[in-house]
């Protein structure tokens, strides 16, 4: 399936991100880009 390949080539990206980058850091990879984004606020609205 393609979501356990997409699982088995992220696991490299997750731990870089951990290991390099704080809880609020995502990555967003798409087409033609790869974007470090990191949140300085977040409020959750429940």
């Amino acid at each position: 399936m393609k979501i356990e390949e997409l699982v088995k080539i992220s696991e490299p990206i997750i731990d870089f991100l951990k290991k390099n980058y704080n809880p609020h850091t995502t990555i967003i990879i798409s087409e033609d880009s790869i974007k470090v984004v990191s949140d300085e606020i977040v409020i959750p609205i429940n």
